[in-house]
């Protein structure tokens, strides 16, 4: 049977919403929303949420999650996710559990369903792919403009002579950091969330949606407005 671990980071110490990951989101922590997700696809067969934080480690294993004890060096602000990943999985390898892919969750993605994470374990699985992420196509494409670091001078980030039409622009898909799930030695060789270049990667698309990701108030409460009106529960 193949093995599919599961990896939601969930620290503590959140800055642009404090205590963010355990917030009430229509009525539920917001990390519940993930973790149920995740159970009910069917496809993840050992899920473990990595934190530091006591709060957060009790309301993981209400819902579901097995924990793994993130250590504080892990905690800070500027530590990336895949040193997060890579100790987690070391964790749950040294207890004798050997996945064959190793896939992350964010727990700020809370209308990642059961349905899209069944389909991203099947296009590794069954279609011939490293890897798969989540992603979307925006509806809007604004020119960018960079700021110089001193003064009010703005210059442009695009071909000021070639604007063109909405219509005519290439589709570019952005990340929307839901899910992410890779072959477990692409993993370990690359120490990527996806594997790195060397993986053939795929993509799920979702809808603008269902990419919202929780940074701020307003994120929250917008989130809260959606689920009410489509009656996620």
């Amino acid at each position: 049977m193949t093995k599919i671990l599961s990896i939601i980071p969930a620290r503590g110490g959140s800055k642009g919403i404090p205590r963010k990951n355990i917030r009430l989101l229509n009525g539920k922590p917001l990390i519940a929303w993930t973790i149920g997700a995740a159970l009910e696809s069917g496809v993840i067969d050992k899920l473990v949420v990595s934190t530091e934080d006591a709060e957060i480690a009790e309301i993981a294993r209400k819902y579901g999650a097995e924990v793994v004890d993130r250590p504080m060096e892990l905690a800070g602000d500027a530590v990336l996710t895949e040193p997060v990943m890579s100790h987690a999985l070391e964790v749950v390898e040294a207890a004798g559990y050997k996945p064959d892919y190793v896939s992350l969750i964010q727990c700020t993605s809370p209308f990642l369903n059961k349905e899209i994470i069944r389909e991203a374990a099947g296009k590794v699985l069954n279609q011939g792919f490293n890897s798969c992420i989540t992603c979307f196509l925006p509806d809007r494409h604004e020119f960018k403009w960079r700021k110089e670091d001193l003064g009010e001078h703005f210059i442009p980030e695009h071909d000021v002579e070639r604007r063109p039409r909405r219509q005519d622009l290439p589709k570019i898909y952005h990340e929307n950091g839901a899910f992410y799930i890779t072959k477990t030695d692409f993993f370990k060789k690359t120490k990527n969330r996806f594997g790195g270049s060397e993986a053939r990667v795929t993509a799920i698309l979702m809808n603008e949606t269902e990419s919202l990701q929780i940074d701020n108030e307003h994120d929250l409460w917008l989130a809260e407005l959606l689920m009410k009106k489509f009656g996620k529960k």
